[in-house]
């Protein structure tokens, strides 16, 4: 066998941390791209794809079992041309082929290992193996390959006849008022009445699904999606999926009970839960959810933020065989920070036992009993919990992974900009500015446009629409925070941008991606993990619509809304974030100006109560007495030198008040679900 350069592991000039963990592998490795296809062409032979990402702890285990022992990377060389892949970097692979696997087990996971045709066509695949298995389905697929090629392509053409089904049909679904109650009633017969969410365990957060019912019940008044709302949220705020002692949330549940987590810590989750958090806080007043919105973006804004601006993507679990370790106590050491008798009474308030609750006679910190939770709020007990949290950071660290994701870095700022809305938290509002800045700096130009990636200094790979949706949403809030005219025309151009990249006239919707050598066409309606990106790209188009009074930003929300996919219809509740974007559209939405006379706007008492009220329909932005940047203050002025609110809907604005009651009726009132389009 020759040894010219593919004849090696080729990883080690990438900038991904998680290809990076992986470049002293004795597996020849190629990063995705046409050079790997190529060879595997040319040499007949099949392409193993591996999918993981740098934070995902059974891709470390697989490394250490599989990829790093040289009798399995014997096999791989041999026979197949084998393709690392950061799914993080590249959504839109991991996407198509994780369908692949959903489709041939029922079920899918990471670390994804798919075997494929030199012209990307899949013919089988699994998550995880152990290493006798792996090296046995090696073994088994190199041999039909060889011998029985006929299988490969019967296996292909029935997996890419799946693959094309599965994409969403272009269908102008009529979304009614029947059909958002269907929603609701399928995600209410699945409540867990025990401790929230729907369904049982593992148990992700809910969070589309949460901000839908938050509407609903804003609609009807209805008492169920109100219970629903606050048993899920009361669950995983005092359960194990939030970190007690450092704030934010680890990425699920294992058991039904909110109790002990997986404990990696994404950037996305935290972002779009510590909005949900802050709405349901404008909604009920409840001091739990302040606390969980305050202390999420605190990890956030404290753990996550790099020193150039911004957003790191995810923290580890931990170590191989030592996962949840950084977050799990004994008694014992508990006393060792807070003294005997401290020690008892926090060890009791937050579930540390000496029989413990995880592994190794450890307990991961929850409060179980709802009626406790005032006390954590004590001042008495933050301290105590302040110096567990400062006791803790000396410990050997997970690893964090620090590439910075344009669409994730746009869910954080949307977070932190509401953070500071509600909260009046001002390192939150800087830290939405520096990660914007930043994306802007470093990972955009008027030539190439947005970059999805920004690691080791470089930023790389064509933005996806997850991209462009989250990023431009985060610009509006962060418009609506401040009053810069800036975000809001960052925002329009972003959106022309994608518009041009990504929008496909035969689907009425925006394609997830526009790389090369995708084997089918994905239109993203349905949520995942994050919001379905064409939903958020519907309520995007109306904030534009409203904020800039463009015709184009409100002909593309019609357009894309008559590409609302059949498939809807079956099952409502799949696809929350595109019923909020037509609700949004529907409502109408409605811009509240306020106008200050003096100062800055935003420390006015009078925005602040404003922006401190549940109103999901109605974008509230403040600014100066007398600016004319953007076009949307020009020529409203303040009544008796008072601050003076203008509630608009559409073409139309009611009269100004000086009464913030006044404003938030009228913003609140026309809040009913429509069955036709404006």
């Amino acid at each position: 066998m020759s040894s010219g350069p593919e004849r090696k592991n080729l990883l080690g000039n990438e900038t991904s941390p998680y290809l990076l963990q992986h470049r002293d592998n004795p597996v020849w490795w190629h990063p995705w791209g046409a050079e790997a296809f190529e060879r595997a062409q040319r040499e007949d032979k099949p392409v193993f794809l591996s999918v993981g990402y740098s934070t995902c702890y059974w891709c470390h285990v697989m490394e250490h079992d599989s990829f790093e022992q040289q009798a399995v990377a014997d096999v791989l060389n041999a026979h197949f041309v084998s393709i690392k892949v950061d799914r993080e970097e590249f959504p839109d692979v991991d996407q198509i082929y994780m369908d692949v696997v959903v489709g041939i087990h029922g079920h899918g996971g990471w670390p994804m290992s798919v075997f494929l045709t030199p012209d990307r066509r899949p013919f089988w695949g699994g998550t995880f193996f152990y290493r006798d298995t792996f090296i046995q389905i090696l073994q088994g697929l190199a041999a039909t390959w060889k011998n029985d090629r006929a299988k490969v392509d019967g296996s292909s053409a029935e997996l890419l006849r799946y693959l094309e089904s599965r994409q969403d049909k272009p269908g102008n679904a009529a979304v009614s008022a029947e059909l958002l109650r269907l929603a609701e009633e399928q995600l209410l017969s699945r409540l867990d009445h025990g401790t929230g969410g729907f369904g049982g365990a593992p148990k992700f957060p809910p969070s589309q699904q949460l901000l839908f019912l938050m509407r609903m019940h804003k609609l009807q008044g209805d008492a169920a999606s109100l219970e629903a709302l606050r048993l899920t949220l009361s669950g995983m705020g005092r359960g194990g999926l939030f970190d007690q002692v450092g704030g934010g949330f680890h990425r699920y549940s294992v058991d039904a009970q909110w109790a002990i987590p997986h404990f990696e810590k994404m950037l996305y989750d935290n972002g779009i839960l510590a909005v949900v958090y802050l709405e349901a806080y404008q909604l009920t007043k409840d001091e739990l959810f302040r606390a969980v919105a305050a202390e999420t973006l605190g990890y956030m804004v404290s753990e996550m933020a790099g020193t150039e601006g911004g957003f790191h993507s995810a923290e580890d679990a931990g170590e191989v065989e030592r996962e949840g370790e950084f977050y799990a106590w004994t008694p014992q050491q508990v006393q060792a920070v807070l003294g005997e008798q401290e020690s008892a009474r926090i060890c009791e308030l937050i579930g540390i036992s000496r029989e413990g609750n995880f592994e190794r006679g450890t307990s991961v910190p929850q409060v179980a009993a709802e009626g406790r939770w005032a006390e954590t709020l004590r001042p008495e007990s933050r301290a105590a919990i302040e110096k567990l949290r400062a006791a803790r950071s000396e410990r050997p660290r997970p690893h964090r992974d620090t590439k910075v994701l344009a669409g994730w870095n746009g869910l954080a700022i949307t977070a932190c900009a509401r953070g500071f809305q509600v909260l009046g938290d001002a390192v939150c509002l800087a830290a939405a500015r520096q990660a914007a800045d930043f994306i802007f700096e470093r990972m955009w130009s008027t030539e190439e446009g947005l970059k999805r990636r920004f690691a080791g200094g470089v930023a790389g790979i064509p933005a996806v629409l997850e991209d462009y949706v989250y990023l431009i949403e985060g610009l509006v809030w962060l418009f609506a925070a401040t009053g810069e005219a800036k975000w809001l025309e960052r925002a329009a151009a972003l959106q022309d941008e994608q518009d041009r990249r990504l929008w496909s006239d035969h689907h009425k919707a925006y394609l997830s991606s526009a790389s090369e050598g995708l084997i089918v066409q994905v239109c993203e309606w349905s949520d995942g993990a994050t919001p379905a990106p064409n939903g958020v790209a519907l309520s995007n188009l109306a904030f534009l619509a409203e904020l800039t009074g463009e015709e184009r930003f409100a002909r593309r929300g019609a357009e894309l809304e008559s590409g609302v996919p059949v498939e809807l219809q079956g099952y409502p509740a799949q696809f929350c974030s595109t019923l909020r974007g037509v609700m949004l559209r529907r409502s109408p939405p409605s811009v509240c100006v306020a106008i200050v006379p003096s100062g800055a706007p935003e420390t006015a008492v009078e925005v602040k109560q404003l922006w401190s009220a549940y109103l999901p329909f109605t974008l509230a932005v403040a600014g100066a007495e007398g600016s004319n940047e953007p076009k949307l203050f020009a020529g409203r002025g303040c009544q008796g030198g008072k601050v003076t609110m203008y509630a608009c809907r559409g073409q139309s604005c009611q009269q100004p008040t000086v009464d913030v009651g006044a404003a938030v009726d009228v913003c609140s009132a026309g809040t009913s679900f429509v069955g036709t389009r404006r």
